[in-house]
């Protein structure tokens, strides 16, 4: 594992969209974490977790006075049919995969 380096101007920095792909959905990150897996300084990655939070695509949590946690929102999905929103909680990779609407019951994926 590589020490996240020092901003360099002459390197090009992740975008917020890099950093939301890089975190799974509900797992928790430090802002280290992050910058260590972007290769990014942690002053830009804090900058664009707190844009993140922002927008309310990821969660910070606070459990100490000196760190952050990080926590990727699951994405919200909008059946066709009623318009309900909902939330696929990612428990096990094989009961993931939404088939009915929780609102309505409209059958959502044919597999």
């Amino acid at each position: 594992m590589t020490a996240p380096r020092d901003s360099d101007p002459g390197e090009s920095e992740p975008d917020a969209e890099q950093v939301y792909e890089t975190m799974d959905p509900l797992e928790p990150y430090t802002t280290g974490e992050l910058a260590s897996i972007l290769d990014a300084s942690k002053r830009v990655v804090r900058g664009l977790l707190d844009a993140l939070a922002g927008e309310q695509r990821v969660r910070k949590k606070k459990p100490e006075s000196e760190r952050v946690i990080w926590i990727r929102e699951p994405p919200k999905h909008r059946c066709g049919k009623c318009g309900g929103e909902f939330e696929v909680k990612y428990v096990h990779p094989i009961f993931q995969a939404v088939q009915f609407c929780p609102k309505c019951g409209t059958q959502l994926r044919t597999e």
